[in-house]
């Protein structure tokens, strides 16, 4: 296998890598989009009620509303950053579709481009190898491009991953200071 094969085969590589890892990002932010949309909804409701069975005078009601609203704040704005991590940004593909059509400005219907078929099919060298290695060395050059540009959209995904996740921690570490400030209270009340 010559030097310019195992390039191709090693960013083929990288590539399929570069998908799987959007796979696997995009299962994480599915995940954490479920769990912080429960636990804000559960905090919301649990929220309301327990509000509504403390009395006003109580001296911690302010820091358990605080709590509760910084829970359900911070819940949503994991909501809001795993969603994010779904928006529509452009994978780039190593030969994508739209190079082989032309679009009719009139009506907008696609057909053939063949140009670009017949010199993707039968190569621009003036030999069978020369068209190889130039066709190599497109695809090549496209895997570059491709791996470059897929990376940076995995790596926008990853960081709004981690902050999902650590506003989806912050907002899960308030329910045990909830109960912790709201349960002596009533426990108290429900043994009088």
């Amino acid at each position: 296998m010559s030097t310019i094969d195992l390039f191709l085969e090693e960013l083929k590589s990288q590539y399929k890598q570069e998908f799987e890892l959007k796979s696997t990002l995009e299962n994480k932010a599915n995940y954490l989009l479920i769990a912080a949309g429960v636990t804000m909804s559960l905090l919301f409701s649990f929220g309301a009620e327990l509000t509504g069975s403390l009395n006003f005078n109580y001296q911690y009601l302010s820091i358990v509303i605080g709590l509760l609203m910084l829970g359900v704040i911070t819940n949503g704005a994991s909501v809001l950053f795993s969603i994010l991590v779904f928006s529509l940004k452009p994978y780039r593909y190593t030969l994508p579709y739209e190079s082989f059509f032309t679009k009719d400005p009139l009506n907008g219907n696609l057909s053939f481009n063949d140009k670009a078929i017949e010199e993707y099919r039968d190569g621009k060298g003036e030999t069978d190898a020369e068209s190889i290695k130039i066709f190599k060395e497109s695809i090549i050059e496209n895997y570059l491009r491709c791996n470059l540009q897929n990376g940076k959209q995995n790596e926008s995904k990853a960081i709004k991953i981690k902050i999902a996740q650590w506003l989806f921690f912050a907002g899960a570490i308030t329910i045990p200071f909830i109960i912790g400030f709201a349960m002596p209270y009533l426990l108290s009340n429900s043994m009088s």
